[in-house]
């Protein structure tokens, strides 16, 4: 399968600047690389408080031909606003799409490649992997504690972002997926369709700093655990039944002790029963609780990012079209 056209996908927040120089970096690396290839931009303006892009005469592209921007009724954030604009490529284009940061961590560098690993698998979703990366200590560390509790808690294995690229013959099936408006990458890996992996470099920023600081990653990883809320929930449902028959186990030791033994000091029995009856009664109301939230979460109406998408759209522009193509 030979690619003519491929439509990237980025999501914008008050970083236009950033914005107009991955532009360029993408026209050049096409045009270097493979420029029989026609790339069409579609930028999700995240409900920016800044003016979003706007083609100027400096903006001369050999294979961009057409750049849209659709602005959002409000910020919904990065994970939402990939997903808003998978349902409308899918509704108005039939081409693969890249998902990639505007903010030049996801290297341009790296579409040619992605592009390749598609006309190799061209029935899967090929993610960029960073085979390294280059925050300060605090933040790696934090980042390889999430992914363990990620695989603790939902038994899977997350270690990509959101750059990808996405056949058009999936991205139908992608854009009926709930799952991916909390979470892009975990919502595909949950749903089991074919995936492969491209190691890759970690781009660097074109302007400011990174966004991504210690709340950020938190709120993100909350966001990809809860992708697997219903699984999470049964596990820790068993676990809190683990706890439950270690309390009874408990006072079956507690007893034999108190009543057959001589080991028992005074008080010390009315004090250990105490603690494990705290314990119990904790871990049923816990199953409980995660009862009725699953409960209430499966009777929530599901959000279908094909059907909805359009109730977040405040307007689309075209600001680019080469006529020269």
């Amino acid at each position: 399968m030979l690619l003519e056209e491929i439509v990237i996908l980025t999501p914008v927040y008050n970083d236009w600047p950033s914005f107009q120089k991955l532009l360029h970096e993408i026209d050049s690396v096409i045009n270097n690389k493979i420029p029989k290839i026609l790339v069409t931009i579609v930028a999700v303006d995240d409900g920016s408080a800044q003016k979003s892009y706007q083609s100027s005469e400096e903006d001369s592209f050999s294979n961009i031909k057409h750049i849209e921007i659709i602005s959002l009724v409000r910020n919904l954030g990065h994970q939402k606003a990939i997903t808003i604009g998978l349902a409308y490529i899918q509704h108005h284009y039939t081409f693969p799409v890249i998902v990639m940061d505007s903010d030049g961590e996801d290297s341009p560098l790296v579409i040619p490649d992605l592009i390749a690993s598609i006309e190799a698998y061209p029935e899967s979703i090929i993610f960029a992997e960073r085979t390294h990366r280059s925050e300060g200590f605090f933040f790696i560390f934090f980042y390889m504690l999430y992914r363990l509790l990620f695989r603790t808690l939902t038994g899977k294995k997350i270690s990509f972002g959101n750059f990808s690229i996405i056949p058009f013959s999936l991205l139908s099936r992608v854009v009926f997926l709930p799952e991916i408006w909390n979470h892009f990458a975990a919502g595909v890996v949950r749903s089991g369709l074919s995936r492969q992996t491209l190691p890759s470099t970690r781009g660097k920023r074109y302007l400011g700093k990174s966004k991504m600081n210690f709340v950020s990653l938190i709120i993100h990883g909350m966001s990809a655990i809860s992708v697997y809320l219903e699984i999470v929930a049964a596990r820790l449902i068993i676990f809190s039944f683990a706890v439950i028959f270690a309390v009874l186990v408990g006072f079956v030791i507690l007893l034999y002790i108190r009543f057959v033994t001589n080991l028992a000091i005074s008080g010390w029995a009315t004090n250990v029963a105490a603690g494990l009856l705290i314990i119990l009664f904790q871990s049923i109301f816990f199953q409980a609780s995660l009862f009725f939230l699953v409960l209430n979460f499966r009777s929530n109406k599901i959000f279908v990012p094909a059907k909805d998408y359009k109730d977040y759209i405040f307007d689309i522009k075209t600001e680019y079209h080469n006529d020269r193509i």
